[in-house]
């Protein structure tokens, strides 16, 4: 019988340990590795609270501060070159002030040209209204009476021959000649007495109507190039005060562009146009209680004035920035008169957020 012998393993297998605990080692080297290099970012802490409404039932709008004559953008209906800008973005101006001027030069060379005209006009008018004149006058008297001198010396020596009968050789050849003469000094002499009733009847009536016309035209044309030239000097349509200047000497600007030249408004009061959700537009009242709140952590409500409501629904197109936000929407727009505007740092174009107060019989 045989006898058999075991032997015993000092060492486990390789494959069964080693390779397992080297990778178990690994991967916790990897996750030590990962978790040390994400940065450590502390939790946002939130610097402004969001405005709290004091209605227990409210519509909610976001509101834009405008001047109480809106924005009016100033620019020019004629192209030229800037020659003059007479404002600054924080003035105040009145009704007529100068804001800017066009180069003007071309319109006041065309004016002097135009004046000369309306002189030369005039002056043909009163010369026309003088007729007659003393010397044409007395040029045309003097040829009447040239001419009855030739008439009545043909006249005379027809009448001689008459005289001396026409019986005579002598008279019956000139007698056809002196007869022939005299017709001649009569029409002479006829001619020269209408030219002179002519003169006698001074301008006629259609020749003063023309010279008066041509006067009318020329003093048109200065007119038209004096409005050209006040239109070179853009003013102020408005008072109140420049919210934004976008214009330089020199600059070249036309009319229509998108340019924002100048923007004036009517700072005092301040109006709030507010948009709210089409879907609110049946609880809105306007006889409602409605307050403001400015952003960045300004404290205070400011209550708000009725003033209109616009009758259209339209698109949304002023965005508050909440990432719940709807922009699919539509809305209606209300404007308010802002109370007391000085108490706040408010400036047109400033967003806050409006509260409006829903009546309790509302939806009942």
């Amino acid at each position: 019988m045989l006898k058999t012998t075991s032997i015993s393993r000092k060492f486990p297998p390789l494959r069964y340990v080693v390779i397992p605990a080297i990778a178990i080692v690994g991967i916790v080297l990897v996750i030590v590795t990962v978790f040390k290099q994400v940065p450590n970012v502390p939790i946002a802490t939130i610097i402004v609270a969001p405005p709290k409404s004091p209605f227990d039932v409210r519509i909610s709008g976001i509101g834009t501060v405008l001047p109480s004559s809106d924005v009016v953008s100033v620019g020019t209906s004629i192209a030229g070159d800037v020659t003059e800008v007479a404002v600054t973005e924080g003035q105040e101006v009145k009704v007529g002030d100068l804001l800017f001027r066009i180069d003007g030069r071309q319109t006041q060379a065309d004016l002097a040209v135009a004046n000369a005209k309306v002189v030369v006009a005039q002056g043909k008018l009163a010369s026309v209204k003088a007729l007659p004149r003393a010397t044409t006058l007395h040029e045309a008297q003097a040829v009447v009476a040239a001419a009855k001198a030739q008439l009545m010396d043909a006249q005379g020596r027809l009448g001689r021959l008459e005289e001396l009968g026409i019986e005579a050789a002598t008279s019956r050849n000139e007698e056809p000649r002196l007869k022939y003469e005299l017709a001649v000094a009569q029409a002479g002499f006829d001619r020269a007495q209408a030219q002179l009733d002519e003169v006698k009847q001074g301008a006629w009536k259609e020749d003063v109507d023309i010279a008066n016309a041509e006067v009318l035209v020329a003093q048109a044309e200065v007119a038209r190039l004096q409005v050209q030239l006040e239109r070179e000097s853009v003013r102020a349509p408005i008072t109140g005060t420049v919210l934004y200047l976008d214009i330089d000497t020199g600059e070249h600007v036309v009319p229509g562009s998108l340019q924002q030249m100048v923007a004036l408004g009517l700072l005092t009061p301040l109006n709030v146009r507010v948009q709210m959700d089409e879907m609110d537009a049946w609880r809105f009242r306007p006889e409602s209680k409605a307050i403001a709140m400015p952003r960045g952590g300004a404290k205070g409500e400011f209550p708000l004035r009725f003033l209109r409501l616009v009758p259209l629904i339209t698109p949304k197109r002023l965005l508050n920035g909440d990432s719940a936000e709807r922009v699919d929407v539509r809305v209606m727009e209300v404007e308010y008169e802002l109370d007391n505007p000085g108490t706040m740092s408010v400036l047109p174009g400033q967003v806050v957020d409006v509260f409006i107060e829903v009546p309790a019989d509302v939806g009942k």
